[in-house]
């Protein structure tokens, strides 16, 4: 059995080597003009240190390049990429075509992965993006377990499946909050926006659904955190080559101790199962610990499909 990968995102050097000590093997850094959301962005200096830092810890380092890109953005891409080209990147994380196209011009030999979080639902499209050129395909977050080890069982690439965090729902390049307050204001109506308005309520779940607004549009988050810490068995049976922490609601002293219980787990899970079955339910309990107030733990729809009602009846 071959351990996965433990994958997650650092905001800084600094905060690099802290996750390295604490079990990470792998990072995603890149530059927030073109990614979605990083939890720190680092401009062309800093990735290179970032880069060259990571080779010296013995990590693998990805390129994290994951907008929808418009015409305009794309060429401010390939600018970008022409100058970046000949850093050590272990890969690049891309969900956009155009991009992908970029990259291989570019940077012929670094594996690319598709990371879109809501498209690769099934193995077909897996291998579709396989026979393309694509290494590593990260599953869409609405998938069940039963269809992750399906997935795994027919795919020709590397899978990649979020283990910890909170998971992305919807995406959309148009700024949704800022069109609805110009719409407000227009219609006379005082509408202000504090920080802790940044999110949808869900009164029937009692749950907040966090909305990030930035540059690359408007992204809804899931309500609850994933978390598998105690159910890492059967993903490890199939093969699954990834684990990744979506780290950007964790402040660095919980997400250090979160991934040194993740390392804790996946080196109990390998090496004594009996055992790991016996204390999941205690790694669960300390990874709650960690949780802010307002967000809970749950298993994402790792055990429930997702389903969609009706309304109109």
């Amino acid at each position: 059995m071959v351990k996965p990968e433990l994958l997650i995102n650092p905001k800084s050097q600094e905060e690099m080597a802290l996750l390295a000590a604490a079990g990470a093997s792998a990072f995603v850094i890149g530059d927030a003009r073109f990614a979605t959301l990083v939890r720190g962005s680092f401009e062309e200096k800093e990735l290179e240190e970032a880069v060259n830092f990571a080779k010296t810890l013995e990590k693998k380092v990805y390129l994290l390049i994951d907008a929808i890109f418009p015409n305009a953005l794309l060429a401010q891409l390939e600018v970008y990429l022409h100058e970046i080209k000949e850093l050590s990147f272990d890969g690049v994380r891309v969900a956009d075509l155009g991009a992908s196209l970029l990259v291989k011009q570019l940077m012929p030999k670094t594996p690319i992965h598709f990371v879109d979080a809501m498209m690769l639902t099934n193995h077909f499209t897996v291998n579709y993006w396989a026979k393309k050129g694509m290494a590593r395909a990260k599953l869409a977050h609405e998938l069940t377990l039963a269809e992750v080890l399906d997935i795994k069982k027919e795919a020709t690439s590397e899978i990649e499946i979020l283990i910890q965090g909170v998971p992305l729902m919807f995406t959309s390049r148009r700024t949704l909050i800022e069109n609805y307050l110009e719409f407000q204001r227009i219609a006379g109506k005082n509408v202000t926006l504090t920080e802790d308005s940044h999110a949808l309520f869900d009164q029937e779940r009692d749950l907040y659904y966090p909305i990030i607004e930035n540059q690359h549009g408007t992204h809804i988050y899931g309500g609850s955190d994933v978390c598998m810490i105690d159910d890492l068995t059967e993903l490890l049976a199939v093969g699954i080559d990834v684990f990744y922490i979506e780290s950007f609601t964790y402040p660095t002293e919980k997400l250090v101790a979160l991934l040194k219980l993740y390392h804790m787990a996946l080196d109990l899970a390998m090496d004594d199962p009996d055992k790991y079955r016996k204390v999941g339910p205690a790694l669960y309990a300390e990874a709650d610990k960690l949780q802010s107030e307002n967000r809970r733990l749950d298993r994402g729809f790792y055990y429930k499909p997702t389903i969609y009602k009706n309304q109109s009846k």
